[in-house]
């Protein structure tokens, strides 16, 4: 099975095998000897040394490996973009389907959607050869099938071709289609749920574990004799390593399903973004500069940078919560449209007018201008378009373009918004428990932020208890064996890495949570500048409480 995909991903390439290494393979590896031959002619003397000379030796290997695995690499990248998109093809064409439309002219609407990447160029491909080869369906589905670097779009393409041999109606064939596929994604994102909870668990797990080791290793110059400049900052950085793969796997592990809309109209909130951001970060660096200036503590440095880019998370965060109630209001609101369109000739537009009257919470406003528009009689397409741009929703927008795109090709208005309507509850569904995971997870990295910040700055005030023990007593002069190798600690290092170990913590969480809940790409400054705000002021308390406990001067 696996042989087989591999086959299948460099199957995917578009041109010949032998094409590809003879433009491609063969002038990296040729690329690769010849840059290994000009350092060994530059730097002769290094060929002599061993470790050099397997360096030499690598860069020849390594172009090859990168000749061999580019290819797959690029199939694995189209797959994914494939099966990402695949549910939401499969839900377009349905709505297409609804018009009666000849297959032909299904594929070539399809493949200009371009928001499905590499699944769009697929499809291009079978209606280029029904075009352009006068091939039938059944056999441009089979051929790029054999070719498509996904199994899943393979398996459905076959099942095209045998559906229109066998002569099926084509909006029957796509409705069961459909329905399979859109379960299959919602498992796997349920599934990949489950797993960021198990992920979540075991992130705390290890962050424990990184800070008894941290401590330990921070006070390991007490008992043996080893400067703590070289093994503090490689602790430091194995951490930040650590914190930064859970980032990529969390990344990685959820499906693309961002809360804002990619679309080229911009909103009120993105235009005042843009005037915003720019004068957040001039704050940033004038504060950095005057706590500098004002040779205030480190740890007080810190925060102060950080605080003018509450104002912008403030400002992403409280529009969040709007595009999320639009979201959980336009299922009701697309069903009343096409209860009023289905019933006696009444026509969309006269069903938005009635609809404007009613309370659809944030959606309301949207809604009274979308009828404004449609009144106008200008471009009822672009009023529908700029309605979805307005409500920032990345789901609203994708769904209100298939609702315009099936009207304009002469779909039924009830059985388009009948698939819409399903389909949009559904993934609304696990839209719900991918914010629930989101949220547990901001509440877990807030209480592991005041954890790791009390439990750095108690060994800080232990490190300075004990230069002041070193202070105070002269071992070497002392004729009894102390089984201890007390030393001075550079009380500036520590604390400088300690600070470096809580705002990388601070600016991976705050990562963590954006990339769970899907959120906008600049909604991680509110979560960042809190938690950095939550460790200062749980480091100065600790420093205080452990300064009265320890009695240090």
């Amino acid at each position: 099975m696996a042989t087989s995909n591999i086959k299948r991903l460099y199957r995917s390439v578009d041109m010949p095998i032998a094409t590809y290494f003879t433009r491609y393979a063969l002038p990296l590896v040729a690329a690769g000897i010849g840059l290994a031959a000009i350092l060994v002619f530059l730097f002769p003397g290094l060929v002599a040394n061993s470790i050099f000379r397997y360096v030499f030796l690598a860069i020849p290997f390594l172009f090859s490996l990168i000749a061999i695995f580019f290819p797959l690499l690029q199939g694995e990248r189209k797959k994914m973009q494939i099966e990402r998109n695949l549910h939401l093809f499969l839900i377009r064409m349905s709505v297409l389907a609804t018009s009666k439309l000849p297959r032909k002219k299904m594929l070539e609407i399809l493949s200009k959607v371009k928001e499905y990447e590499a699944l769009s160029i697929e499809v291009e491909k079978i209606y280029k050869l029904m075009e352009y080869w006068n091939m039938g369906l059944a056999d441009a589905a089979r051929t790029v099938a054999r070719r498509t670097p996904s199994p899943a779009l393979a398996d459905f393409l076959d099942r095209l071709a045998h559906s229109s041999d066998a002569g099926e109606d084509i909006e029957e064939f796509l409705t069961k289609e459909r329905d399979v596929a859109v379960n299959v994604y919602l498992n796997k994102y349920e599934t990949a749920l489950k797993d960021l909870d198990l992920l979540n668990e075991i992130f705390v797990a290890v962050l424990i574990s990184l800070m008894f080791m941290l401590v330990f290793i921070a006070l390991l110059p007490v008992f043996i004799d080893v400067p703590i400049t070289l093994i503090l900052p490689g602790v430091a950085l194995l951490f930040i390593i650590i914190e930064a793969m859970v980032l990529y796997l969390v990344k990685s592990l959820l499906p693309s399903d961002p809360i804002w809309h990619n679309r080229e109209e911009r909103t009120e909130v993105d235009q005042t973004l843009n005037s915003v951001l720019p004068a957040t970060y001039a704050a940033c660096v004038a504060l950095a500069i005057f706590a500098f200036l004002a040779r205030m503590p480190l740890t007080a440095v810190v925060a102060l940078v950080v605080t003018p880019l509450l104002y912008p998370g403030f400002l992403i965060r409280r529009e969040e919560r709007r595009v999320r109630a639009r979201d959980e209001n336009y299922d009701s609101f697309m069903r009343a449209v096409g209860s009023y369109a289905a019933s006696a000739g009444s026509a969309v537009t006269e069903g938005v007018g009635r609809l404007s009257k009613h309370d659809f919470g944030e959606l309301t406003k949207g809604i009274e201008v979308l009828f404004k528009r449609l009144l106008t009689r200008i471009d009822q397409i672009r009023a529908w378009n700029l309605f979805a741009a307005e409500t920032g929703s990345n789901l609203i927008s994708k769904f209100t373009e298939m609702y315009v795109v099936g009207l304009s090709v002469g779909g039924k208005v009830d059985k388009v918004i009948d698939i819409i309507s399903v389909n949009f509850v559904k993934l609304m569904g696990v839209r719900r428990k991918r914010y629930q995971a989101a949220d547990n997870m901001l509440g877990t990295l807030y209480g592991m932020s005041i954890g790791i910040t009390f439990t750095l700055f108690s060994a800080l005030s232990l490190m300075r208890m004990l230069n002041q023990m070193n202070e105070q007593f002269t071992l070497a002069e002392m004729s009894i064996r102390v089984p201890i190798a007390l030393q001075s600690f550079d009380l500036h290092l520590a604390e400088a890495v300690f600070l470096l170990i809580v705002f990388a913590h601070a600016l991976i969480s705050a990562n963590l949570v954006s990339f769970a809940g899907g959120s906008h790409k600049h909604s991680f400054y509110i979560n960042f500048a809190a938690i950095i705000w939550i460790s200062t002021v749980t480091a100065l308390i600790t420093q205080l409480m452990l300064e009265k406990v320890l009695r240090l001067s």
